[in-house]
């Protein structure tokens, strides 16, 4: 990662309740999907859509990504459906993750540190989000809430309704860095 993304990421970890002292350089990890003409295309389920995620888009460098503002609100709308999904085991805790954010709280409370495996996710989603801020990476985020025509991507994704592949494209170009 570039010197400007790593300096925001840390930022963002101590925002989160990270120690910025033991701070190591994170990698994004492997993309959902290259296509053929390098556009990265990252997938967000509902467990991606909670407050921690609100927090690494708050920054004024997020503002120039074309997903922020929908995200924003969908962090706001739709943390239920993330509890409902992401409150569980490894998705609320595990150890490498209490190594990073300290002890979880009991499954579905925000008390003291609530899930630090939900700030992780967002911190990962944060890092590629931070490639693309600084132009390292062409970058587009598409959530399950999205509309796609009349319907959601996740309704598409799950076969309840037919992919408008027209209105998919037009997703994908408006999210696209």
């Amino acid at each position: 990662m570039p010197a400007e993304a790593v300096e925001r990421v840390r930022e963002l970890y101590r925002r989160l309740g990270g120690d910025a002292e033991d701070f190591v350089v994170f990698r994004p990890g492997v993309w959902d999907i290259v296509l053929a003409d390098g556009v990265v295309v990252e997938l967000d389920e509902e467990q991606h859509f909670n407050r921690y995620r609100r927090v690494t888009l708050e920054p004024a460098w997020a503002d120039r990504l074309p997903w922020a503002s929908a995200y924003r609100d969908y962090c706001g709308e739709h943390e239920a459906a993330a509890l409902r999904k992401a409150k569980r085991g490894g998705y609320w805790a595990s150890p490498s993750t209490e190594r990073m954010f300290g002890p979880a709280a009991e499954p579905g409370s925000f008390e003291g540190n609530g899930s630090p495996r939900w700030k992780q996710r967002a911190l990962y989603d944060a890092m590629r989000d931070a490639l693309a801020a600084a132009g390292e990476v062409r970058l587009a985020r598409v959530a399950v809430w999205d509309a796609v025509g009349e319907t959601t991507l996740a309704r598409v994704l799950d076969g309840r309704a037919d992919a408008d592949h027209e209105a998919l494209a037009e997703l994908l170009a408006a999210r696209t860095t």
